[in-house]
């Protein structure tokens, strides 16, 4: 097999730009227009009643997306709410989305409550 130029500058790309890995949306979740900045802006300011954080709140739900299950994304951003929720952005179609980590990678595992001793 002959390795043409174009070819192997491709394979060069391909290997040496470390391609992100797709990761594949657990569930049906809806998710908020922009990077994780907004998730987290929505997040953090979940209770606060001034008319521009209001009209700014409702213009992101209002613009929100159903993930759809098994579509692969590839993870563009990370951050942490001031509560420690994961956020993840990715590109949904030609539009930045962000959301719960738990759609993507699921839901984090509860540790299970120790049984209780029985009486001797």
């Amino acid at each position: 097999m002959k390795l043409t130029l174009p070819t192997a500058f491709v394979a060069l790309l391909l290997v040496g730009g470390g391609i992100a890995s797709a990761e594949t949306i657990q569930y049906t979740f809806t998710g908020l227009p922009g990077a994780v900045e907004s998730c987290k802006w929505f997040d953090d300011n979940l209770n606060d009643r001034d008319v521009g954080s209001l009209t700014r709140q409702t213009d992101l739900l209002y613009n929100r997306v159903a993930l759809p299950v098994d579509q692969e994304v590839a993870i563009r951003g990370t951050a942490l709410t001031a509560r420690g929720e994961q956020l993840v952005d990715f590109n949904l179609g030609r539009r930045t989305i962000c959301a719960p980590a738990s759609a993507i990678y699921g839901p984090t595992p509860e540790p299970s409550e120790s049984p209780t001793p029985l009486p001797t």
